[in-house]
């Protein structure tokens, strides 16, 4: 009788065991979330990549655009579609006409036909636009949780 009255002290291992089932449901909860959160994150420092890209595009189209041996659009957009092939080498060539726009217009904001670029004077400003779509080089495509379509930048030069 005098066994039962005296209490014995439990041991780090037995309050340990029963902390570590909780544990392990804590840990399960909060993994999707995590990666949930870090897939966000690249993907919008994914997004933050392709509009700097295009913003460097957009000005070296309207550097080409302003050299007054460039006579047409089409030369314009081939410098621009090199620019984008340089820099998604894994993506085919299709997928990169179909993503990719390229504007060129006047100082009115009128837009440049093919053969124009020649009859715009020295001085006169030359504009370029360039938009692509993001889901052609995104890897998490069909997700529109943050409603990213197109990205687009315009660059300004003075033709020489």
């Amino acid at each position: 009788m005098i066994k039962k009255l005296i209490k014995r002290p439990r041991s780090w291992r037995t309050v340990g065991n029963s902390r570590c089932g909780a544990a392990t449901v804590e840990t399960a909860m909060l993994i999707p979330l995590l990666i949930l959160v870090s897939l966000g994150a690249t993907d919008v420092a994914q997004y933050i990549n392709l509009a700097q890209s295009i913003t460097n595009a957009a000005r070296h189209g309207a550097r080409f655009a302003a050299k007054d041996t460039t006579l047409t659009v089409e030369q314009v957009e081939f410098e621009v579609e090199r620019v984008f092939a340089d820099l998604f080498p894994q993506c085919a060539a299709e997928e990169l006409d179909i993503a990719l726009v390229v504007e060129v217009t006047d100082l009115n904001g009128v837009v440049i036909n093919s053969g124009m670029l020649e009859d715009i004077s020295s001085g006169d400003p030359v504009a370029v636009e360039v938009q692509f779509d993001f889901d052609a080089i995104r890897w998490l495509k069909g997700w529109e949780y943050f409603g990213f379509d197109f990205v687009k930048s315009e660059a300004i030069g003075r033709r020489e």
